[in-house]
């Protein structure tokens, strides 16, 4: 089976607010330089496109997490820049998949 590989640009942090506290508690739940392991999609996978209807960064979500070594908590903390070269390896033409284009 063919596998695609993604080394982390930036660390995945989950920011969380404990009950009754203002203090933001950051959390590091994988460091840069992580290597997310990514198997090629399948038909099945792809229809997460078809179940959030306009919602394609939700499709995207929803396809990282299930083909990857990434959990959902990890994936919806992801950095953008990571989030769209994922989404550039799963589906090069969907939202997450687009790039931003080359410096003027």
């Amino acid at each position: 089976m063919s596998q695609l590989v993604h080394t982390l640009l930036y660390p995945i942090i989950a920011e969380t607010k404990p009950a009754g506290s203002t203090e933001v508690v950051a959390e590091e739940l994988k460091p840069a330089g992580f290597t997310v392991v990514l198997r090629r999609p399948k038909a099945k996978d792809i229809r997460a496109f078809d179940k959030h209807g306009d919602a394609e960064i939700a499709g995207v979500i929803e396809l990282i997490i299930s083909c990857s070594n990434l959990s959902q908590i990890e994936v919806e903390n992801l950095d953008a820049d990571d989030f769209g070269q994922l989404g550039n390896l799963l589906a090069p033409r969907s939202p997450g998949g687009l790039l931003t284009g080359g410096s003027a």
